[in-house]
Order: structure tokens, then sequence, then C-alpha cells
């Protein structure tokens, strides 16, 4: 999933075979590689606090998850890494990917990734 994602990276979207019209609808796309492993890194933190959400408040979670996520990502990859972690979010299909509850809660905590990544 970083590989896709990482397409939304500011050297990702590049093909070397031909162009597209949509260069972030390109399948062939490649990712931006500087950017994966940070990517990587944030995605594993939301999936973590998505399963973790179940056993404590809810507050306290993010708060936790948030701190974890600020020291992930490296104050020169900060944007690349929100771009990516956007791109992924505007590309989940519903039903095709998830169904409906399941994609609006990933949003969400992409949405909230994004912010703290952003702000920080």
């Amino acid at each position: 999933m970083s590989r896709f994602a990482a397409r939304g990276g500011s050297k990702g979207s590049k093909n070397p075979r031909k162009g597209f019209a949509a260069p972030l609808a390109d399948p062939y796309a490649d990712p931006d590689d500087v950017a994966r492993p940070v990517v990587d890194g944030a995605l594993r933190i939301v999936c973590l606090a998505m399963l973790d959400e179940k056993n404590a408040d809810e507050d306290d979670v993010l708060q936790r998850f948030e701190n974890k996520l600020t020291s992930c990502v490296p104050s020169d990859l900060k944007e690349d890494v929100a771009m990516s972690l956007a791109y992924l979010r505007d590309r989940v299909g519903v039903p095709r990917d998830m169904p409906l509850a399941a994609a609006r809660q990933l949003r969400a905590y992409l949405n909230w990734a994004i912010d703290v990544v952003s702000k920080s």
C-alpha cells in the first residue's frame, strides 16, 4: 500500500514509458522512493491507531499515536508524506475496496494523520 500511496509524493507519479492525461491516475506511475519508507511508517501508525481505538479512550489513543507519528516523519518529508496520505485517502473506492463504513473510518484516520503531519 505504501508503494501506491507514495505516488502522491513530489517525486512520484513519473512514468518513463508514456504520459497520461491524469498523471496521478496512471497505472504505471512510479512512487516517490525517497518518501516511501516514511509513508510506510506513517501508514503502520494509522493502522495501529485504528486497531487500538477499542481498548481505550479515543483521545488518549490519538494523543499517544500522534507523538509516534510526529517522531516518525522527518521535517523535510512532511509535505511529501501528507500528499501521499491524501493521495491514498482520495482513491479509496467504495464498494470496490471496502464497505462504506470502513472507508469512512479509514479516511477519518488518514485525515487525522495528514493534520498531525502537516501541523508538526
